[in-house]
């Protein structure tokens, strides 16, 4: 044999052996460039889950244990999945806090007060394929969070309730409400007239502030009585900022029969209490309203928003023009309150 043939067939092998190693190489990088791209992807679709299903929880919760069971529910429902969505995430884990910070809990106490963020931890166990079979490595842990919260409100355009309850810090329910009331208890609303009386839970055993006679809890309309019940029925009201002084007003005695028509455009006009309201789950929101709080001081200053629940139509009906309005404490009035 030539010198030259037997050079050109050692030249072949090694290209053989050269490109053995090359294709292994080429395959081995096309598989962790395929599986780390699911990876991604999956990433991406966790995030995606946990963002959406922490958003709407978020916007469940309401101070109430029911609200923690919507919340709860609403991560369970949520119709996101992994691997093009056909795959559900069965590993996720639902936490509420007070803070954004945490602690967080799955078990927040009965009630739940001030527990208004949800924290949502979704997991995905993605199988490597071509990384796999290379490494024994089966699988991969794919995992992502997100926290949603509700933000207290400090301003709103108009459309408030147009009455302005007065704090109660000074003789607190419940010192760790920054109102000073408890979730659950009714409030006034609007004194009875000449403005001093109260027949609203606990109110009714308050000392009453000395010129509430002229004021008797009316606010951020026009000191008529059919602007206000325009406003009560319609929501016709100024927009107001915490700080600012509670535009009170005068009004007259006839608003009752306006609340109970605002009671008859809900179409759960029957539900004694808020937790029966979001049981049943059949109303419209219209009897969940927000109204400003302010400071009982002669200038009356707006310290917060406050979401109230209005009592069944006949507690309206049944009552006359000089009794006190009263309705269920829901909680400080937060951005996505129903």
């Amino acid at each position: 044999m030539k010198a030259g043939s037997s050079r050109r067939i050692r030249q072949r092998g090694y290209y053989l052996v050269a490109l053995t190693f090359a294709l292994v190489f080429l395959v081995g990088a096309c598989g962790l460039a395929i599986d780390i791209g699911r990876m991604y992807i999956t990433r991406s679709e966790a995030q995606s889950f946990a963002d959406s299903a922490a958003l709407y929880a978020a916007a469940k919760l309401d101070g109430t244990s029911i609200g923690v069971a919507a919340a709860q529910a609403a991560v369970t429902n949520d119709p996101k999945g992994w691997g093009f969505g056909l795959n559900s995430f069965s590993n996720v884990t639902t936490s509420f806090a007070s803070t954004s910070s945490g602690p967080w809990t799955a078990t927040p106490p009965n009630p739940p007060t001030g527990y208004s963020f949800v924290q949502v931890v979704a997991t995905a166990q993605l199988p490597m394929y071509l990384i796999g079979a290379v490494t024994n490595i089966g699988s991969s842990t794919v995992t992502a969070l997100a926290v949603a919260g509700r933000v207290a409100v400090t301003q709103l355009p108009g459309g408030e309730f147009p009455f302005s309850p007065y704090t109660r810090a000074a003789s607190p329910d419940n010192p760790a409400d920054p109102y000073g009331y408890q979730i659950g208890n009714q409030y006034t609303l609007r004194w009875g007239a000449p403005g001093t009386r109260s027949s609203c839970g606990t109110d009714a055993t308050q000392p009453n502030l000395s010129d509430a006679g002229s004021l008797r809890g009316y606010c951020c309309v026009a000191q008529s009585g059919a602007s206000l019940r325009q406003a009560i029925v319609s929501g016709l009201t100024d927009p107001l900022t915490i700080g600012q002084v509670t535009p009170m007003s005068g009004g007259d005695n006839t608003e009752m029969i306006a609340i109970a028509q605002r009671v008859a455009e809900d179409t759960d006009q029957v539900s004694a209490t808020y937790a029966e309201y979001r049981a049943a789950g059949s109303g419209n929101g219209e009897r969940v309203v927000v109204v400003p709080v302010n400071s009982g001081d002669p200038n009356y200053t707006m310290i917060g928003f406050a979401g109230f629940f209005l009592l069944p139509k006949s507690s309206y009906t049944q009552l006359g023009g000089n009794d006190s309005a009263c309705a269920e404490y829901t909680g400080a009035w937060v951005h996505g309150a129903l």
